[in-house]
């Protein structure tokens, strides 16, 4: 397999695409490419008819789809917080991706899992196998992995299932399919005989024991280990990280990095599948005279819960474990696409980024990285960086 990058920071957005388009096929020496992915700047998607109009224009016959983004990068190329279009370009694939459109608003994820199935068993050949992956890549804004996910899981038991929500901001993500720019959708990838293998890095990880929570009130937590909540949570920030008397605002950043983990009870057994699969749910504040903490969305109670922090070496250390076991099975992959949250991305208190330290064990391989705004992988996960190593 071939892969070839090329980025344009041009504002029109058909010279935009005709020069990355054009840079990603000098990369690999080629005049056409069999396959294209495509990320921009949310400003090209302003006008969805112009720039659909540019994009059959420059692609035609080339199966092409890609979405709106704050930042993506190829090795040293590429774009962040401004206007910017790059584009992927693949040669000699063993075999073509099948690509497949539906909606994707978030009250009906059984639909949409039930929708890309039947168009999965309907227009493919044979049903999908171990070594092939379905890539999901979708409107993050209207876009809910859980249950829908889970039930597009159980009905291909034997697939690698993963992607990630396009990242967001104003104006609404999009995603182009096939020379057509959409909102509301999510696109599947289904790539035969890819043999890839997934990795899963978190910044944030469970901490000590379980908790129970034993109160709770809409989305205000009140007792946990039957203890006020927000006193559980000062009482676990002092035994884990043993922390000393400190002013206000210290204590502050350290309740900020907190956060409610939700982890399986029984991990299931996914093959060539890597790293700590949890929910983070952020706590979005808490009342120190009632002692009631909010979360931010809805918990689920057949799932074990902790409390943990985000730090950057949980971030660097479940990353460089995802690389060391992936080397050991594929020493040299043909191509390396990682799937990072903004949240993560952003991380101030990080000195080395995901990028270069997957470069650092793979310096010869291609390596895609783009912002996301949730990452999927047997749920969702809005803090973590997904990697997918094909063979």
């Amino acid at each position: 397999m071939k892969v070839g990058a090329g980025v344009s920071r041009e504002r029109d957005p058909q010279i935009a695409l005709q020069e990355a388009y054009r840079r990603s096929l000098q990369k690999i020496g080629v005049t056409k490419a069999e396959f294209s992915l495509i990320f921009y700047s949310y400003d090209f998607g302003l006008d969805p008819a112009a720039f659909s109009a540019c994009l059959k224009k420059v692609f035609r016959d080339i199966p092409h789809v890609g979405c709106s983004t704050w930042s993506a990068w190829f090795h040293k190329e590429g774009f962040e917080a401004d206007s910017g279009i790059l584009i992927v370009s693949f040669k000699d694939l063993k075999a073509l991706p099948e690509l497949f459109k539906v909606h994707s608003l978030k009250e009906k994820a059984e639909l949409w899992s039930a929708e890309l199935s039947r168009q999965i068993e309907d227009r493919s050949p044979t049903r999908p196998r171990s070594q092939d992956i379905l890539f999901v890549m979708a409107d993050s804004l209207n876009f809910n992995a859980g249950a829908g996910f889970t039930v597009l899981e159980r009905h291909f038991p034997g697939l690698q299932i993963c992607g990630f929500g396009a990242s967001y901001s104003v104006p609404q993500v999009s995603t182009v399919f096939q020379g057509d720019v959409h909102f509301n959708t999510l696109i599947g990838i289904l790539m035969r005989d890819a043999e890839a293998s997934i990795g899963i890095s978190q910044n944030i990880m469970p901490e000590l024991n379980p908790i129970e929570i034993n109160r709770m009130s809409e989305n205000l937590l009140i007792e946990i280990d039957h203890k006020p909540a927000f006193y559980k949570l000062c009482e676990h920030l002092m035994e884990s990280d043993d922390l000393p008397m400190m002013s206000p605002d210290n204590f502050r950043k350290h309740m900020g990095d907190l956060y409610l983990v939700e982890t399986v009870r029984v991990n299931p057994r996914r093959f060539r599948t890597f790293g700590d699969v949890h929910n983070v749910v952020s706590l979005l504040g808490s009342e120190m005279t009632t002692g009631m903490v909010a979360v931010a969305q809805d918990l689920d109670f057949n799932r074990e819960h902790h409390l943990g922090q985000k730090k950057v070496k949980y971030a660097e250390q479940s990353l460089a474990a995802v690389l060391d076991q992936v080397q050991s099975e594929i020493p040299e992959p043909s191509f390396i696409f990682i799937a990072v949250s903004v949240a993560r991305l952003r991380d101030k208190d990080r000195t080395v980024d995901d990028l270069s330290l997957v470069r650092r064990v793979y310096p010869d391989v291609p390596v895609l990285l783009v912002s996301s705004q949730g990452e999927y992988l047997g749920g969702a996960n809005q803090f973590a960086a997904l990697l997918t190593f094909f063979k």
